[in-house]
Formats: C-alpha cells, structure tokens, sequence
C-alpha cells in the first residue's frame, strides 16, 4: 500500500490522543477547530454504535470545513469513538456519577469499541469523501468500588468515551483485554488509516503526493 507522506491532513480534533497517533505514524498533520461539542448531542434510539460515531466524524469535518478560507490544501479528518454495552451507546460521561456509573456497568464485561471516521476534500465535501469506521472489543475484569472511585476522583474520565482511556488504564494495571486495534478504542485505528487515505488519491485539494 503506498504510504500518503507528504499529504497534509487536517485534524478537526482537539484530542490529544487523536494527534499522538498521527504523529506516530509519520503523517504531517494541522489541528483544526471543529466547533461541534459532541458531549451535548445524544444519539438516537435505533442508532448503532458505527452509524452514529460515523455521522459524528463527518459532522465535525464539515464544521471545521466551514471555518476555512477557500481554496485551502489538504484533507479535513474527523474522528468520533464510542463505547456500546449491551445494546446501549455510551459516550462520553458528563458528570463523575455518569462516570462511576458507567464503568460499574463494564465491569466484569465485554464492550465493543467504534471510532468512526470522515475524510473530507474542503473544495468538493458532499462528492469527494470516505466515512467508515473501525471496531475493537474491550473486556475488564471485576473493578471494585473503591478502584472506580479512587479513579473518578482524580477527573482522568473527563473527555474521554465510556470514561477511561485504555493505555492509562493498562498501565494501572487494571484488568482488560483487547481484541482489534488498540488505538481504535483510543481514537483513531491507525492500522487502517493509511488504507483509507490511499481511497483518497486524486483528489485535488490534498496538496500533492509523496
């Protein structure tokens, strides 16, 4: 698979973890502000996981599209992940009792984790565009009380879907297993980024390739 060096791609995140990522795998890259603050939407009742975290994504690239100046180079990536337990969407939580809540329920279960994710050309969004998303499962162990609530107090939930950032979590040492990508439960699978960038060759806004 030709690797997209050189192609400027425009982070419509302000996830640090997004960008780690990015960076990681050689990609040069500019954040970009979407102006969309996820927390405050609510998916509805007959979404999935991926439908929904792919909607998300496109939002925020086509917000942030809207704050640049026509005619500028690179591709617009927007990025959303979500948790689904049960059935159920989980977000990101909004209080530290949503938080407590929401790992109590994961507890000792299997949860599937999906970031989806939109890569739009600025000059032509509704035509030239990739939206997809990527799936990983995540299982913990039993987490007792006093685990989740020494670890809500110290606010790391905060912005984060289902409340927790895995790495952080492995090295605490508490009991999870992962099945998929890692990096997709963190926020964007980078074992599949490049592939769908490659989708993208012709477009005329990327500002050359490599």
């Amino acid at each position: 698979m030709p690797s997209p060096a050189g192609v400027r791609v425009l982070l419509a995140s302000a996830s640090p973890r997004r960008a780690q990522i990015l960076a990681g795998l050689g990609l040069p890259f500019e954040v970009i502000d979407s102006a969309i603050d996820d927390g405050e939407l609510t998916p509805p009742d007959n979404a999935t996981a991926a439908s929904w975290t792919i909607a998300m994504a496109y939002l925020k690239a086509r917000a942030a599209i809207n704050g640049l100046t026509v005619g500028t180079p690179g591709v617009v990536m927007g990025a959303d992940t979500s948790c689904e337990l049960g059935g159920q969407i989980i977000g990101k939580p909004a209080t530290a009792q949503d938080a407590a809540r929401t790992l109590r329920a994961m507890s000792g279960r299997t949860q599937r984790v999906v970031t989806g994710v939109a890569l739009v050309d600025p000059a032509h969004p509704r035509t030239h565009r990739v939206l997809i998303a990527d799936t990983a499962t995540v299982t913990f162990g039993d987490l007792d009380d006093a685990m989740i609530e020494a670890y809500v107090a110290t606010d790391a939930w905060r912005g984060k879907a289902g409340g927790y950032n895995l790495s952080e979590r492995v090295a605490e040492g508490w009991p999870v297993a992962v099945a998929g990508d890692p990096d997709t439960v963190v926020g964007l699978p980078a074992r599949r980024l490049h592939e769908w960038l490659d989708r993208t060759r012709g477009w005329g806004s990327w500002g050359g390739w490599a």
